[in-house]
């Protein structure tokens, strides 16, 4: 199973059915202290929490601007339901450890350097 999800997999899979499931936002401050937001998705048509990846090389796919990631899920990705953001070092994260591993991700609490691969 791929590490990360490619947007485009995502969008051939809710065009024929699938749907996003939950969506949990991990915000990071990198190090110029601005706010990174990176959304996990738990999808109908694979197990555990997701990333969107990088187009191009390795990586998870970011925002700065919350309204557009909250504007990407909505408008491109379908879905309605809640979100919820964490900080990447809250505890409550541990609880969506094994969600995480599932999908072959680690937990963002977990980075060795505690930063989000870009």
């Amino acid at each position: 199973m791929p590490q990360f999800m490619a947007e485009g997999d995502a969008r051939a899979a809710i065009a024929n059915g699938g749907r996003i499931e939950n969506v949990i936002i991990v915000m990071q401050r990198g190090s110029d202290g601005r706010a990174e937001f990176v959304p996990y998705f738990a999808a109908s048509w694979r197990r555990g929490y997701v990333a969107i990846g990088l187009w191009a090389g390795r990586g998870t796919r970011s925002w700065r601007d919350l309204t557009r990631l909250v504007g990407f899920v909505r408008e491109e990705l379908h879905y309605p339901g809640p979100m919820v953001l964490h900080e990447a070092d809250d505890p409550k994260l541990r609880k969506y450890r094994t969600l995480f591993a599932a999908a072959s991700e680690p937990a963002p609490s977990d980075r060795p350097d505690g930063a989000f691969d870009r």
